[in-house]
């Protein structure tokens, strides 16, 4: 278990919260369906952010202190998830009525009582379900982990990583991707948090990954070009190989950024610092500023260039996410609500 903090990681946080934002910013409708080619490019190089996320957590969480018993390590992190997913949960299923995208009591009383066991409210909330799973593995990968040479978790990152080519290796062979594919196990979001307490204590060279990433980078256009007919949200989003390289890029690049020259930019690193507490307060209101408001906002319709209009949103939607969640964070059992609370010497 790391008990120092490690700065970078509070950039790669920063980081993922930005490109989240970014991810959403455009506003749909018929200057979305003009710059069709921005948006998938947008999408495309902003998909490394929930990767990012599940890393930065699989470096601090993984192991759990030596000792600690399953029961009273889910009882201190489960805790600090729950009370945010429901408070979220709850605050958009009354904006959904209020909005009239809710209808009868019955729906209401559905969407309530599935709160335990899907996301509900708003798309964005199934972040936390995931990141609760993630938690409920700790205490049984840590005894692995704590006993596996470094060589047993290259082997499961490797087999892993096999999954996220299975839409290319589906190009030329037949491949069983469901539960019953002997990789089954090895796929998912727990080969990010394993890659980030991997890449916490390893690198990979950077003169082999930035390449490869810079080879990975066209390949949705080629996807189109070339006519291989590959869906984009399988073949280029979160649980694919190219967003994986990506995203190991954007974790190696900064921890070796960091290690260099990191501690000449103090006042910088503490900012960020701020920023990077936040970022799960930002991450679930940065929708309703968003959505809810700016896009809503006659002022954010009458900027007709669909670039900066989309920049704009970017800027406005990070600094009124900000305001409002470090506001949240000064006031008592603010855990619950965001997942942090400010410390009185902060």
């Amino acid at each position: 278990m790391i008990n120092k903090r490690l700065e970078y990681l509070d950039i790669i946080r920063v980081v993922a919260c930005l490109m989240v934002i970014v991810m959403h910013a455009p506003i749909s409708g018929d200057g979305a369906m003009t710059h069709g080619s921005f948006l998938v490019f947008t999408s495309y190089l902003t998909a490394p952010c929930v990767p990012l996320f599940f890393m930065v957590s699989g470096a601090l969480l993984l192991p759990c202190r030596e000792g600690i018993t399953a029961r009273a390590y889910l009882a201190k992190r489960i805790g600090k998830i729950v009370g945010p997913t429901v408070c979220f949960s709850l605050f958009y299923i009354v904006l959904n009525i209020r909005q009239m995208e809710i209808g009868g009591g019955k729906t209401i009383l559905l969407n309530l009582l599935s709160i335990p066991f899907s996301a509900q409210g708003h798309g964005i909330l199934w972040f936390m379900y995931t990141l609760m799973g993630l938690y409920l593995l700790v205490p049984i990968l840590s005894p692995w982990i704590r006993r596996a040479s470094k060589h047993e978790i290259e082997l499961y990152l490797v087999l892993w990583f096999v999954t996220l080519l299975y839409p290319y290796i589906g190009l030329l062979l037949q491949c069983n991707t469901g539960n019953t594919g002997v990789l089954y196990y090895f796929s998912g979001y727990v080969g990010y948090f394993l890659l980030g307490h991997y890449l916490s204590r390893n690198m990979l060279p950077l003169k082999v990954l930035l390449p490869v990433s810079l080879f990975v980078l066209p390949l949705p256009l080629f996807n189109k070009l070339l006519g291989w007919g590959l869906d984009f949200y399988t073949a280029f989003w979160y649980l694919s190989a190219p967003v994986a390289i990506l995203t190991a890029s954007w974790f190696c690049c900064i921890k070796r950024f960091f290690s260099t020259v990191g501690m000449r930019l103090s006042s910088l690193t503490k900012a960020l610092t701020v920023v990077s507490n936040l970022s799960f307060g930002i991450y679930l209101v940065h929708i309703f500023v968003m959505r809810t408001l700016l896009w809503n906002w006659s002022f954010i319709y009458s900027i007709k260039n669909y670039y900066l209009q989309t920049f704009i949103i970017i800027v406005l939607t990070f600094m009124g996410s900000f305001v409002i969640v470090y506001l949240l964070s000064r006031l008592p059992l603010s855990q619950y609500i965001i997942g942090y609370t400010v410390r009185r010497k902060e």
